[in-house]
């Protein structure tokens, strides 16, 4: 039991994390770019100082083959002018500064080579960036169209709803009206028959009225 419970358990902080991981995926995702664009940014410092330190290990290259241009020359007026002692220590210096340029040389060609694939791995990421944040614009439009049909069948919801509400109400309105108009039109039609009944009366056309003096002699004459 306390197996299932834990299983249970961890199981509702995952949906939760995913939950909340869905619902703000795109805040996410631009805070993920920031640190992904300060990342590029620290490797394209690191690439910079890098790329400094070739081009002076270069220089300084350049500065020990004029030494050893220099020394051989030197070493050679020397042996002509017949130095020997001259010429032997010449030779040691110009040995030494070959061995020092040929070491300088392999670990310039090493650091050439990272410093290549550090261009190549910033020049990557910087493609990647730019489709992030190309991706991070269509995702934000994406959302906000989202959100906006979600909002919108939401209203629509309520407004059908509303709408019935009024739809019914004004029906009601409608009969109650058409009622009132039906009992308007007998009223004044009864009042228009009444006034036809009256004016006749009035002119000696109406009903003719029962005679009292008539019914007199005729009970006289049943009598």
């Amino acid at each position: 039991m306390i197996k299932v419970l834990d299983l249970l358990m961890r199981g509702a902080i995952a949906d939760t994390s995913q939950a909340i991981h869905d619902a703000n995926a795109v805040a996410i995702l631009r805070q993920q770019i920031r640190d992904a664009a300060a990342a590029l940014a620290s490797a394209r410092r690191e690439l910079a100082v890098a790329m400094a330190y070739g081009a002076a290990e270069g220089r300084a290259l350049d500065a020990l083959a004029a030494r050893i241009d220099d020394v051989t020359a030197g070493g050679r007026r020397a042996l002509a002018d017949g130095r020997e002692d001259l010429g032997r220590d010449a030779a040691s210096l110009i040995a030494a500064l070959e061995d020092e340029r040929a070491d300088r040389q392999d670990a310039a060609a090493r650091f050439g080579r990272d410093v290549k694939r550090l261009k190549d791995l910033v020049g990557r990421g910087q493609d990647r960036l730019r489709d992030l944040d190309r991706g991070l614009q269509t995702a934000r439009a994406t959302e906000a169209v989202r959100r906006a049909g979600l909002n919108g069948r939401r209203v629509a919801a309520r407004s059908t709803g509303a709408l019935g509400e009024a739809e019914a109400t004004l029906a009601r309105l409608r009969a109650r009206h058409a009622g009132e108009a039906d009992m308007l039109d007998a009223l004044a039609s009864l009042d228009e028959a009444g006034d036809v009944d009256a004016r006749l009366d009035a002119a000696g056309y109406g009903r003719v009225r029962t005679d009292p003096k008539a019914v007199l002699e005729r009970l006289r004459a049943s009598a």
